[in-house]
């Protein structure tokens, strides 16, 4: 890859992960890094995020002598979206195939929401390719019943899937009276129009976030929810075995595997009301603990 620096307009580049299968990636700052450069940091989002999340603390970052990389995962943005099982390792494996790419031996890790369980799942499988560990109020052990709050309290975002809609504008003007933002911006609006796909229906052009709702789904079934909390019941009925696996798997996080340093940085104030903390004082203290 050729030399460059980008701050305020990168370029996206494709990330071959195998079966002809992409990540789309943005690196802000100067590429390669020499040698005596900090690591790379890398920058996962959330569940129906995409990279332009990180799009304003990157340019940030990158003015302190940074080389900021943001991508989306697959199943969102513009990567890849198969109809496959999704999960954090799977994600890892990804971001692995990301550093290989770049030729980045150890890069620094900045994660928002399920980008901290990804984080945690690298760190854990590759952590001679993990420097430096950032977690954003998420990557907490949660108890069944606040993993089952916690899915409720993001229905309202998930309700933008599998809907289309007849203008940019009005997509945009429905995300305005939302209540998960507090206030509006440019970066906000960049966001919402960078998920939005043209698609064919009725003979009309209809636009639709281009996040499919298997891609949640699954990933959501990974951790032991379900795009519909009130399926999960079912999910259990259905499968028994294979959930009481993925339970189990999903009660105790990695901490102690985790052998690079990790900051933790908790949200300042509630999502919606109090009790809906995605990294509540109590999973702090697990924290603390391991």
């Amino acid at each position: 890859m050729k030399n460059f620096r980008s701050a305020s307009s990168p370029k996206p580049i494709q990330i071959p992960i195998g079966n002809s299968q992409v990540l789309t990636a943005e690196i802000f700052g100067k590429f390669p890094v020499s040698k005596n450069s900090p690591s790379p940091v890398i920058c996962i989002h959330g569940l129906t995020g995409n990279l332009k999340n990180f799009t304003p603390l990157a340019r940030d970052l990158v003015k302190q002598g940074l080389t900021i990389i943001t991508y989306d995962l697959r199943g969102r943005g513009q990567s890849s979206k198969p109809q496959i099982q999704y999960s954090q390792d799977l994600h890892a494996k990804d971001l692995k195939y990301l550093l290989d790419f770049l030729k980045i031996e150890k890069a620094n890790l900045l994660a928002h929401s399920l980008g901290c369980w990804i984080s945690l799942a690298f760190g854990k499988n590759f952590p001679e390719r993990t420097d430096k560990i950032c977690l954003i109020d998420g990557g907490g052990q949660l108890s069944f019943k606040r993993k089952l709050s916690s899915l409720f309290m993001i229905q309202e975002s998930l309700q933008r899937l599998g809907k289309s809609f007849p203008s940019r504008e009005t997509y945009i003007e429905l995300a305005k009276k939302s209540s998960i933002f507090s206030s509006w911006n440019k970066n906000i609006e960049n966001f919402l129009n960078y998920e939005l796909e043209e698609i064919y229906e009725n003979d009309s052009v209809q636009y639709r976030c281009n996040i499919p709702i298997y891609v949640i789904d699954s990933e959501l079934k990974s951790m032991g929810g379900a795009f519909k909390p009130w399926h999960i019941p079912l999910q259990i009925l259905r499968n028994p075995i294979e959930n009481f696996r993925i339970f189990n798997k999903n009660k105790i996080l990695p901490y102690s595997q985790i052998h690079s340093p990790v900051l933790i940085i908790q949200a300042g104030k509630y999502n919606f009301q109090k009790g809906d903390e995605l990294l509540p004082d109590a999973a702090i203290n697990i924290f603390k603990k391991n």
